[in-house]
Formats: structure tokens, C-alpha cells, sequence
């Protein structure tokens, strides 16, 4: 498993950093992996995963699917971002702050992070292209969620669970 860097850039928040381990690289996206104690990196701050994380994207789809292994609240966060790009050392994206949420235990979806959205388009830190992008891909990936249909829901938890026995 080589290890392959993830760059989430939050404007105007500067640039984060996750170190992973590609698992899987297919013609329908990249599989990351991180278990407990990987580094990360913010500009605020610095520190290890407390909890194994399986991380989905590709270029081209506008959202990264985050499954996180947290105990009490398993959960499946979709970043909704402009397209991921490979990059020298990994990958990298722009958030475009709203994360539709799947909480598995409740069996709730929600959309997290209005706020940070609304902030991002009024002072400019996201055009009205990108705001659209935003809201259509939060909205149809929140009715994913909700539907549970799409086989790579089940296969992320597949692995985080498979690769947490590693």
C-alpha cells in the first residue's frame, strides 16, 4: 500500500493535509485508507486520526465520500467539492463546504454546514457557478444516502471494517 497524500483546501481556511494509504485504484475512483494514529495536518493545528477512515474519490465527480469509523456514530460523510485532481504526492480538492451525512446507527441524513456555505458565497470566496455545484451535488448525494441503493456505500464499509483487522 503506497502512501498517497490528500490536500482538502477550505477557502479562505488555508490548506489541510491527510496522509493515507491507497488501498484501491479503479476506473471508478481511488480507495484510501487511514487507520487510527495517520498524521494530519491544518493550518490551525496538527495531529494523528483518532478514529480509521476510508476515503472514496476520482477525478471528474464533484464530492469525496469519507467513511468514518468512529464508535457511536459510524458515519458516512460526502464532501462536496470541486472535482478532485491528482496531484505529485496524491490528491487534492476544494471544499465547497456542504457535506451531506449518513449517521448509520440513527439511519439519519442531514446536510451539514449551511452556514459555512452561505459565508463562502457572500464574501466571495466561492462564485455562484460553484454554489450551484454545491447545492445540486449536496442534494443529490443527501437522496443517495437516503436511498442506499449505489453498491459503493456497502463496499466502503467493506473495507474500513476488512482493513481495520489488518
Amino acid at each position: 500500500m503506497g502512501i498517497s497524500r490528500l490536500w482538502k483546501i477550505k477557502r479562505p481556511g488555508g490548506i489541510y493535509r491527510f496522509d493515507f494509504r491507497t488501498v484501491a485504484e479503479e476506473a471508478e475512483g481511488a480507495w484510501l485508507w487511514a487507520p487510527v494514529g495517520t498524521p494530519w495536518a491544518a493550518p490551525h493545528d496538527e495531529g494523528a486520526s483518532a478514529v480509521p477512515v476510508v476515503v472514496w474519490l476520482a477525478e471528474g465527480r464533484p464530492w469525496a465520500a469519507w467513511w468514518v469509523g468512529e464508535p457511536g456514530d459510524r458515519r458516512l460523510e460526502i464532501d462536496v467539492c470541486l472535482p478532485p485532481e491528482v496531484v505529485e504526492d496524491g490528491w487534492r480538492y476544494v471544499d465547497l463546504e456542504l457535506d451531506p451525512v449518513l449517521h448509520v446507527d440513527e439511519g439519519r441524513v442531514e446536510i451539514e454546514d449551511w452556514d459555512e456555505y452561505e459565508e463562502s458565497l457572500l464574501r466571495g470566496w466561492m462564485t455562484a457557478g460553484d454554489a450551484g455545484l454545491a447545492r445540486a451535488t449536496a442534494e443529490k448525494c443527501a437522496a443517495t444516502l437516503r436511498e442506499r441503493r449505489e453498491p459503493w456505500l456497502e463496499r466502503g464499509w467493506q473495507l474500513l471494517d476488512r482493513l481495520g483487522e489488518a
